[in-house]
């Protein structure tokens, strides 16, 4: 059986992304994160660090059992040599706001890193929205 490519393996961690979301699982999210991770989210709001990033996303689920997000991959680059890659790709997702069921969807882009146990954990993700519901909260204005 032929080995995973390090774009199957990055993949494949999205995927596990993907349903830590939806098991609510902020612990398995944490293990996909560099421990300096950085987020940019679609409204513009930003975060760091993984350990953050692991309490953020507990008090999320526990305040918005509704909510669902799902990141799906169009195309990711390899540096093998640095151990580096780029992921592009689109994101959907609906929470509640205010009673409502808002959904929202757009396109992003994550770094990935390779680790010296040659684990690809995320670096950075941008997100942004460009398609939304009319309950969707605008970033603030700069």
């Amino acid at each position: 059986m032929p080995q995973p490519t390090s774009s199957d393996l990055i993949r494949s961690a999205r995927e596990r992304f993907n349903l830590a979301i939806a098991k609510k699982d902020s612990k398995t999210i944490r293990t996909l994160l560099a421990p300096t991770y950085h987020l940019i989210t679609g409204r513009s709001d930003q975060f760091h660090g993984a350990d953050e990033e692991e309490i953020r996303w507990a008090k999320f689920f526990h305040n918005d059992p509704t909510a669902i997000y799902r990141r799906t991959p169009r195309e990711v680059t390899v540096n093998e040599a640095w151990g580096i890659a780029q992921e592009l790709g689109n994101w959907e997702g609906s929470y509640t706001a205010e009673r409502t069921l808002v959904n929202a969807s757009g396109v992003y882009s994550a770094k990935w890193q390779r680790t010296q146990k040659s684990v690809w954990v995320l670096q950075a993700e941008i997100f942004t929205t460009i398609n939304f519901d009319e309950a969707c909260i605008p970033p603030d204005p700069i």
